[in-house]
């Protein structure tokens, strides 16, 4: 209602302007109503909370709203004020608030504007997007994180390399610009929400686990004319080197360049006004085994890089993990704040990273101030606060052995103990708030990247330990947890924080929470929404009253790649927003969605040889990124609304067009790339005996009255 009365006040000045005001008045108004953010704007209702303006709620990433309506002695009054079905597979995008409307993103690119009062969807932009270019363009189409808003824009990227903007009024496009080359390696992909800041949108993409060189680039936020670009890693040193400092970086580089890519920029862009900087966190190179990469740092790979924010031109870098060999990237959200360390006030880049380790790094110098354990962390004793470096384990170097066979099992996991979930921090209470997945990988010196690692964590028949997952308050000044809330299942949701004493977090098991900010005790709970909730819960205010808003739906790609460690069983229903207020007293409508019953899997007709073949190819080839670890995937058959079938539920017709699919690429318009020539026709069949042997296991475990019996029977 309140973006209604807007417009129809902006209808009636524009009914009493001069004549000769025209078309340009009117676009001027469109653009006041819908999608007003502006560096004003933002640095002016820092302490507002009326709404939620860019990525993170303000500049500094911190997922901190100043509203304090809803607060530890009423939160238990919470309740839904509206739902709202969003026609995605996964919802992860954390919404952005602007005057009444909620801006998002969902599966397949698809971008919607939501009423924040009603629920009601006002718009919904569909791209014409290719999923054929390769593996990783196919893969980012799965899920992405949100958007930025700018003077009346609404900017999204695209899988297949593209920043497009939008008019925030109607959802009509009115540029695109090119990001990255979704032909390079595997391909690169766009996952994460654009940033903007001081009339910029700067936009990374994902691909460095697909053969992708990464880099950063900051566009016009009104043409989008690229206005610079940092190559984060050096290319072929025969061609030169865009900058000196890649010029540097090469001497790191065995051969003087990555030769596979690397050091994408696929999360992780915070915009500094007060420093002038772009800071953002790099991932790793490929292949991870660092016996087939060959010695050396490989800058800048897994590093914290600051640029200047107005010429792209090189400040500093700390590399968290040097010559890395794990996937440990340092992409994972960011905050840049203010603190009181060590006796003396500095600007501060708050990471904790994929390695484990919780770093404090002065935003101006780059100069480590701590690095702390935050889980549990097998690969290095410790950061030597000096140096910087980590002290590496000899146990966890599993590319030493000569073995492609051998398992070597190292904590974190190749997901991380964060992943790109957003914490946050509370100038309030002074604590980081963040979701931890404390996992293990296996790593094998072999497959897809050079080392084959489990991103399953523990094995299928593997029980996991409780804790696991959990919420953690963290002192980043006594560098030390406060409390921490176990959960049941390892991923959970981003999380928010707010002046009301509150820390909000959804659940695996669909479940929303507020908890007390200083002692971690649950205040509330909203019960099972039906989905599992991955996504960062954002605040704002309309109408006077306080609302609390976040997306439940699957989990974002983790939920793609490992649905069993982010998604319990009754976890699996539609995307959704949810809103939630005081006295909110809407009601959770079931799913009238059926689960799908099990068809009967073709014989069991292969050797225990070959299963065992199709095992390690199916972690080998990349698979289990689309189709789940052990081809336990998100339980559909279908591909609506941009979902990755799961192989289990596969009729005996896919079946018999298994290597047309898998060798010859017979659905790659649809997103699935064939494998040949580099797969035989005798491997392809080992894939799909492992497959046909992962669909017996489910089809022996689920009651008889969802299972569907061949017609032999």
């Amino acid at each position: 209602m309140a973006n209604r009365y807007i417009a129809f006040l902006a209808c009636v000045a524009y009914a009493f302007l001069p004549l000769e005001f025209g078309l340009a008045a009117e676009t001027e108004v469109a653009a006041k109503a819908f999608g007003n953010v502006t560096q004003a704007r933002v640095l002016g209702e820092v302490d507002s909370g009326e709404n939620w303006l860019v990525n993170g709620g303000r500049f500094t990433g911190e997922h901190f709203s100043p509203l304090d309506e809803i607060n530890d002695g009423n939160a238990e009054e919470l309740g839904l004020a509206w739902f709202a079905d969003i026609p995605s597979f996964t919802l992860s995008a954390e919404p952005l608030v602007i005057d009444g409307v909620a801006y998002l993103t969902g599966s397949l690119n698809h971008v919607y504007a939501i009423d924040a009062a009603t629920g009601e969807m006002l718009w919904q932009f569909v791209p014409e997007l290719r999923l054929d270019h390769g593996f990783g363009n196919s893969y980012s189409a799965r899920a992405n994180r949100g958007v930025a808003v700018w003077n009346g824009m609404v900017y999204t990227g695209t899988a297949d390399c593209r920043l497009i903007a939008i008019d925030a009024a109607n959802g009509k496009q009115l540029w695109e610009a090119p990001v990255c080359d979704p032909t390079e390696g595997s391909s690169a992909g766009i996952t994460a929400a654009p940033r903007v800041g001081d009339g910029k949108v700067f936009m990374g993409y994902a691909g460095s686990d697909f053969g992708v060189r990464g880099s950063l680039t900051a566009f016009d936020a009104g043409t989008g004319a690229e206005l610079w670009r940092f190559w984060t890693v050096p290319g072929d040193p025969a061609k030169g080197f865009e900058s000196k400092e890649l010029e540097m970086a090469s001497q790191t580089w065995a051969g003087g360049g990555a030769e596979q890519g690397g050091g994408a920029v696929w999360e992780s862009i915070r915009y500094d006004p007060v420093t002038g900087l772009v800071i953002f966190g790099t991932a790793s190179a490929l292949p991870l085994n660092v016996r087939m990469r060959g010695p050396g740092d490989a800058l800048f790979t897994c590093s914290v890089v600051a640029v200047d924010a107005e010429t792209g031109t090189y400040r500093w870098h700390y590399q968290t993990v040097p010559e890395d060999a794990w996937d440990y990237d340092a992409t994972m959200p960011k905050i840049v704040t203010d603190l009181e360390f060590g006796g003396i006030n500095r600007r501060v880049v708050l990471e904790a990273g994929k390695s484990g380790f919780f770093y404090v790094i002065d935003a101006r110098t780059g100069e480590l101030l701590a690095a702390d354990p935050i889980g549990t962390v097998t690969w290095a004793s410790h950061i030597d606060i000096e140096s910087g470096r980590p002290v590496t384990l000899p146990g966890a170097r599993y590319y030493e052995t000569d073995d492609p066979d051998k398992v070597t099992r190292v904590w974190p996991s190749v997901a991380g103990v964060r992943n790109w979930h957003p914490m946050s921090y509370s100038p309030k209470t002074g604590l980081v708030y963040m979701p931890i997945t404390d996992m293990p990988s296996n790593y094998a010196p072999s497959g897809f990247f050079g080392a084959r690692a489990e991103t399953l964590g523990y094995g299928p028949d593997e029980e996991v330990p409780a804790g696991s997952g959990r919420l953690v308050a963290w002192d980043p000044v006594q560098r030390t947890t406060l409390w921490r809330v176990d959960h049941t299942i390892p991923w959970n949701s981003g999380v928010l924080s707010t002046a009301g004493n509150l820390v909000f977090q959804g659940t695996a098991t669909g479940e929303f929470r507020a908890y007390h900010a200083g002692t971690g005790e649950v205040l509330w709970s909203s019960g099972k929404t039906g989905s599992s909730i991955q996504a960062a819960p954002v605040s704002y205010r309309l109408g006077g009253e306080q609302y609390v808003l976040v997306g439940a739906g699957r989990g974002g790609v983790l939920g793609v790649a490992t649905p069993v460690r982010s998604q319990a069983p009754d976890a699996r229903g539609p995307a959704r927003l949810f809103a939630f207020k005081l006295g909110g007293k809407a009601t959770i409508e079931a799913s009238t969605a059926e689960p799908e019953p099990v068809p009967q899997p073709p014989a069991r007709t292969a050797s225990a040889e070959q299963v065992d073949r199709g095992d390690v190819l199916f972690a080998e080839q990349g698979c289990e990124i689309c189709h789940g670890a052990y081809a336990m995937g998100s339980r559909t058959r279908s591909n609506e609304n941009g979902a990755v079938p799961d192989l289990r539920y596969l009729p005996g017709d896919a079946h018999a067009l298994w290597h047309g699919i898998v060798v010859g690429g017979s659905l790659r318009q649809g997103g699935m790339p064939g494998f040949g020539p580099d797969l035989s026709i005798a491997d392809s069949e080992a894939l799909r005996a492992f497959v046909i042997e992962q669909a017996w296991k489910l089809y022996e475990q689920v009651p008889g009255g969802q299972r569907i019996p061949s017609d032999a029977d």
